[in-house]
């Protein structure tokens, strides 16, 4: 019998706290093993933890366990979103498992075999849990965005202030920490006056009873951050914005200005270069040196380029090529590329099993979402029922109302995010559909996150000289596709593609060949008789 190990994990404390995220995973995988004949022999459950890395006591358990135990066989999740957000930390773990030999089971998505079609469907799941997870980044990052909009600070407030609850978890304001903000206010005019340094004022402050958390002395780069942020004379900075925040401020605007010359007179000034992302970062390569490229803004011609990282090999004549031209010759790379009518047919009967699955799963919980509701209202029209006659007392029916309506809205929200799921899924599947049916318009059409995962699937490289990707080179898993024809790859490239021989002309030029070849050996039998 197999040894079998369980992975869980949930995705918020809330749900950690509550508890039924991980029963329900760990009954859905031990029913898996005991009904495919696997014995379990350990369980590992991480509370509270995101998916988008690999910092998780369990998962690193679990892996370790895998690799240094040999009597493990097998690694079951519910799905695999449970066990990373993060396409490559995904692709990681599944490089460790199949390290030390054991197979990963995702009980929810049974096409997530070895075979090569699965692996295909396993690596565009993966790419679409990130990209979901990027999705749901981008929500929160609006909300922060309205709330900067109006003037609050959307994150966590500076030293000398707090988070102040008005009762919405989203609309807490900054308010003065009465036990530190007068301390620091008194060290930011110490230093105005130019005679201490930060860490005597740190001293200074220390003694008067400004402490961490912890009760110990505020670290030297804790209060450097603080002398230098502008918030504290009201400008909020965030997301690369500027805006006068609603909060109290400590100093005036031409003092925060003056702290900044001390403090750079004292070289503790340091200059940050802002990054940008690029969609092909990571991808190119110089086909002269072998180096990567790199991609830089110009502001004066308002455009982007990408061009080789070494100056000096050959001094990039030829390299610098602009990105929306570059990035156009690789979507045009992925026109190239058609999964084979075989690989679709298998590809969609997966999906048919999975969409099924995925139904009768959330049906499933729905009904039971449905029968607790209906639990609840019965009990709730018992005790209306019951202070009418008179039989409980007013306060005690307003808590049992209350108990009631809390439990009544989180069912309900359950349900919308099962429904949500639902919609999730199917959008999932026509994602899938449409990049098997028409790859070059699902990459083209897809949103950036979703395009960088597409990149990352089909391509290892681009090789570019002269402004032109000389060679596109796919991943491993498309090469091994290829290969077995589950993925056709055209070799033609440009407007005058090389004459490549195909193996069908090929065989037809060896018969010619052949036949004569054969005639001429005939010509000089026959001129030898002759003679």
């Amino acid at each position: 019998m197999p040894n079998a190990l369980i992975y869980c994990r949930v995705s918020t404390e809330e749900q950690a706290e509550k508890g039924y995220s991980l029963d329900a995973q760990e009954k859905l995988c031990r029913d898996f093993a005991q009904n495919n004949g696997h014995k379990v022999v350990g369980v590992f459950r991480d509370e509270g933890k995101s998916g988008t890395n690999l910092d998780r006591p369990a998962l690193k358990d679990v892996l370790s366990k895998c690799q240094q135990d040999r009597s493990i066989d097998i690694l079951i999740i519910q799905e695999t979103d449970r066990l990373a957000r993060n396409t490559k930390d995904h692709l990681t773990i599944r490089a460790l498992l199949q390290k030390a030999t054991v197979k990963l089971i995702s009980v929810a998505q049974p096409m997530l075999d070895d075979s090569p079609e699965g692996k295909m469907i396993d690596t565009i799941l993966a790419s679409i849990n990130q990209f979901q997870s990027d999705i749901n980044s981008r929500k929160t990052k609006k909300g922060l965005q309205e709330k900067f909009d109006q003037g609050e600070w959307p994150s966590w407030a500076p030293l000398g202030y707090f988070n102040a609850s008005t009762g919405d978890q989203e609309k807490r304001v900054i308010k003065k920490d009465p036990k530190k903000w007068n301390l620091l206010k008194q060290g930011f005019k110490l230093y105005l006056a130019g005679n201490y340094s930060i860490d005597e004022i740190n001293d200074i402050l220390y003694q008067k009873g400004f402490l961490s958390r912890n009760g110990k002395k505020i670290a030297h780069s804790v209060i450097v951050k603080a002398f230098k942020n502008p918030f504290y004379a009201g400008l909020m900075r965030w997301g690369g914005q500027e805006k006068m925040g609603k909060h109290e401020p400590m100093i005036s605007l031409s003092e925060h200005q003056r702290i900044l010359e001390i403090i750079d007179a004292h070289n503790l000034h340091r200059c940050r270069r802002r990054k940008h992302s690029f969609l092909l970062r990571g991808f190119v390569i110089c086909n002269k040196c072998g180096l990567r490229y790199t991609a830089e803004k110009h502001p004066i011609k308002k455009k982007e380029y990408y061009h080789c990282t070494d100056r000096r090999a050959h001094g990039n004549v030829g390299q610098y090529i602009e990105a929306r031209e570059l990035e156009k010759q690789v979507e045009e790379e992925f026109r190239r590329i058609q999964f084979g009518k075989e690989f679709i047919s298998l590809l969609r009967k997966k999906l048919i099993n999975i969409h099924n699955q995925q139904k009768e799963d959330i049906n499933s919980q729905l009904q039971v979402l449905h029968n607790q509701k209906k639990a609840i209202e019965l009990n709730r029209d018992k005790a209306e029922e019951k202070l009418l006659k008179g039989i409980i007392l007013d306060e005690d029916f307003v808590r049992l109302r209350n108990k009631f309506k809390e439990e009544l809205s989180r069912i309900q929200c359950q349900m919308r995010e099962l429904e949500s799921q639902r919609e999730y899924d199917i959008d999932v599947i026509q994602e899938i559909i449409k990049l098997a049916r028409n790859i070059y318009r699902g990459y083209k059409t897809a949103p950036y996150e979703l395009r960088r995962q597409y990149l990352g699937l089909f391509w290892d490289k681009f090789l570019v000289q002269n402004k032109k990707i000389v060679k596109a080179i796919p991943t491993k898993l498309i090469d091994v596709l290829s290969k077995n024809r589950k993925v056709i790859i055209d070799p033609k490239r440009g407007p005058s593609p090389p004459d490549i021989i195909t193996l069908l002309k090929d065989y037809d030029y060896l018969i010619s060949l052949r036949e004569k070849l054969a005639v001429i050996e005939n010509i000089r039998k026959i001129n030898s008789i002759s003679r």
